[in-house]
């Protein structure tokens, strides 16, 4: 048996292996086909061009609206719930 450094490239490596062990994420490392910028570059914006589109703006509008209606129901709770508590509190007197 030999060690796990001497494993065949063309076996899977596992990701956690890789990060163990230097000497089998340097032999993954040269495996890797060199990337061709370009075709990246493309792909990123194109990515980037196809999630500014698909982002409706309106939905920005209630994201930020939604602190304001959560303090707002909370605020009218808690006032609602102390003048409740204080006609109670009085009646019983």
């Amino acid at each position: 048996m030999g060690s796990e450094s001497e494993l065949a490239m063309d076996e899977a490596i596992s990701p956690e292996l890789a990060l163990v062990c230097p000497e089998l994420r340097l032999k993954a490392i040269a495996a890797l086909p060199d990337p061709d910028w370009d075709t990246v570059l493309a792909r990123v914006r194109l990515r980037a061009s196809a999630a500014a589109v698909a982002a409706p703006v309106r939905r920005r509008v209630p994201e930020l609206l939604m602190p304001l209606v959560v303090a707002a129901i909370f605020f009218v709770s808690v006032t609602l719930g102390t003048l409740a508590l204080t006609l109670i509190a009085d009646s019983v007197r």
